[in-house]
């Protein structure tokens, strides 16, 4: 059967500090719209290249969209993962337009975890949650991570939800959902080119969701191939550059470009406050886009600001600051008043 749930869709690709180095433009040449990177997971783990990579995306944004996911740890609270994750996403100054929980974790235990895939230990060994602990923290977390990100979601698999914490399914149909579904992909990894990705293994199929509670609309993202293509763009520093094998996905077209748009009605607009001559602060992160207008739902972006980049600040709307130079709106509490 031919694939019915995402039909008008875009390739994506995620990166972790497994990869080395990338290359934007390669991505971008494969057809490439969206690159998606680990920024951390736990309450203390920031992925090691999160920001060497985001960076390099960032100079390529007028092609290239960047996402983050964060690997959610159960040892962990929910809430105040959330929070962390938030955190040091705002610190990085990175364009991030959508935060996906990564939901996984199975194990209770990461030195037996690591010491089974080692062969040091019988996986019976390894310690698993309650699916009624699993499930109330899963919860908890994705709660708690659309309060502090504009657009989230949850990235995980059918086998995860039906093996673990089957009660899931009671909550998941609220979530836009990034689906792992491998069906169909190479037996070994496998060097080719983004052509011959997309003549070869697009999937032709839809993943399948029973017995997990996901509302089939909201499946957005299909990851369709795990290590499996070695593709141009992603690179490990094994006896020289080697290409890394990539996870690959497909997502719907109509929700990557039109990220943070809402329904219902827009809130009334803050009276503006003017700064007589403007006042000047700084911007001490790497990257933060400038807007059109003071909000995340209709404005476009039409600029950017850089590390360590002073701008005049000549009216403050909300959370909002509108620069005169260059001319837009940037969100206040990510400058630093002079």
């Amino acid at each position: 059967m031919p694939a019915t749930i995402i039909t008008d869709r875009v390739l994506v690709t995620d990166h972790s500090h497994w990869e080395t180095m990338l290359r934007p433009q390669e991505l971008i040449d494969g057809g490439v719209t969206d690159v998606i990177l680990k920024a951390g997971s736990g309450l203390g783990a920031v992925d090691s290249s999160f920001q060497k990579h985001g960076e390099a995306v960032a100079k390529f944004s007028k092609y290239l969209r960047l996402h983050a996911y964060w690997w959610d740890d159960p040892i962990v609270s929910g809430n105040a993962q959330a929070e962390f994750a938030a955190q040091k996403l705002k610190a990085s100054g990175l364009p991030v337009l959508s935060l996906w929980g990564d939901m996984e974790q199975w194990w209770a235990n990461w030195g037996k975890w690591t010491a089974a895939r080692a062969g040091k230990l019988p996986w019976k060994a390894v310690p698993v949650f309650k699916p009624w602990a699993l499930d109330s923290h899963c919860k908890a977390f994705a709660e708690a991570l659309a309060k502090v990100w504009p657009v989230t979601g949850i990235y995980t698999g059918r086998g995860y939800i039906t093996s673990y914490a089957p009660a899931m399914k009671n909550w998941l149909g609220k979530y836009k959902i990034w689906f792992a579904a491998w069906g169909k992909q190479p037996s070994v990894a496998k060097k080719m080119t983004w052509q011959e990705l997309r003549d070869k293994w697009l999937p032709n199929y839809d993943p399948i969701f029973r017995d997990t509670g996901i509302v089939k609309e909201n499946i957005v993202g299909h990851q369709f191939t795990g290590d499996r293509c070695i593709l141009p763009g992603g690179y490990q520093d094994i006896l020289g550059w080697k290409g890394k094998a990539m996870d690959v996905s497909v997502f719907q077209r109509s929700f990557m470009e039109h990220l943070g748009e809402v329904s219902g009605p827009i809130e009334d607009p803050v009276d503006p406050i003017p700064v007589p001559a403007g006042k000047p602060y700084i911007f001490l992160g790497s990257h933060l886009w400038v807007r059109n207008l003071p909000n995340e739902t209709t404005a476009r972006l039409i600029d950017s600001l850089t590390k360590d980049q002073r701008v005049l600040v000549v009216e403050i709307q909300g959370e909002w600051a509108r620069c005169e130079n260059p001319a837009g709106w940037v969100r206040l509490n990510w400058l630093t008043k002079l």
